[in-house]
C-alpha cells in the first residue's frame, strides 16, 4: 500500500519550489507559471505529465508541465519539472 510522502517539487531550470501534495505515484502541485491553479503528474510512463508528448495541462494559464526525473517509480519523492507554454491560441 503506498504512503503519503514528503515530495520536493521544483522547477527544473529555476529550482524555484512549488507547493504540492504527493501520494505514492501521484502529485498535485501548483502551476509553475501561474502558480494559480494544482496540475495532476502521474508517475508511470505514457502518463499524464510524465514527457512532452504526454504533459499535464493548467487550465488557468495553458502551460504544459512535465516531469523531468526518472518516471519509472513506484512513490514521488524528489521530482524535477518542465513547463513550456503554448504556442497556439486556439
Amino acid at each position: 500500500m503506498a504512503t503519503i510522502t514528503d515530495a520536493t517539487v521544483r522547477v527544473w531550470a529555476t529550482g524555484q519550489t512549488l507547493r504540492s501534495d504527493c501520494y505514492g505515484n501521484n502529485a498535485a502541485i501548483e502551476c509553475p507559471n501561474c502558480l494559480a491553479y494544482p496540475v495532476l503528474l502521474v508517475a508511470w510512463k505514457n502518463q499524464r505529465g510524465t514527457s512532452l508528448k504526454n504533459p499535464a495541462i493548467c487550465r488557468t494559464c495553458g502551460c504544459r508541465v512535465h516531469i523531468v526525473s526518472d518516471v519509472r517509480q513506484a512513490e514521488l519523492h524528489v521530482v524535477d519539472v518542465a513547463y513550456k507554454m503554448p504556442t497556439d491560441t486556439q
